[in-house]
């Protein structure tokens, strides 16, 4: 009866043990396969040929040419838009050349070279404690102040 518990332990951590094995890295299984697709997602995704360009085109900082960038780099090809998605929305302060070419690249699931988190919310959103940053238009400022690693 002494060794009762202890021994009682061990079977349940084995037993544990055992089902976590099975679940996660015998081929078959739920998570097995659920991990497998998602790795053939991604490099199809990657074989599809992405931009290489990402980084925004025009002036920076971003936060005041943004309404007028009109250009994309030499030989880059607009991704297909997304087959369901909102329009694209240009501003008052928004140049038409600007405009047209942000209503081409807009819901594409690509942060174009001439999107910016606030011109294409929907390509260019932060996830995160992430927020904007006003001189590259991409994503990359702490959203806190505790995010900053301040000293």
């Amino acid at each position: 009866m002494k060794y009762a518990m202890p021994a009682i332990l061990i079977v349940m951590l084995l037993v544990g043990g055992g089902t976590l094995f099975y679940v996660y890295y015998v081929p078959g299984t739920v998570q097995n396969d659920q991990t497998s697709q998602s790795s053939t997602q991604i490099s199809s995704t990657i074989n599809q040929g992405s931009p290489s360009n990402l980084a925004y085109d025009c002036a920076t900082p971003a936060y005041l040419s943004q309404y007028g960038c009109d250009q994309l780099p030499e030989g880059y090809q607009i991704p297909a838009k997304l087959p369901i998605g909102p329009q694209a929305y240009c501003s008052k302060d928004t140049t038409q050349s600007a405009c047209a070419l942000l209503k081409q690249t807009f819901g594409n699931g690509v942060c174009d070279p001439n999107e910016t988190v606030w011109t294409s919310p929907v390509d260019c959103g932060c996830t995160g404690a992430l927020i904007g940053d006003p001189y590259t238009g991409r994503c990359g400022a702490a959203a806190t102040v505790c995010a900053l690693g301040l000293p």
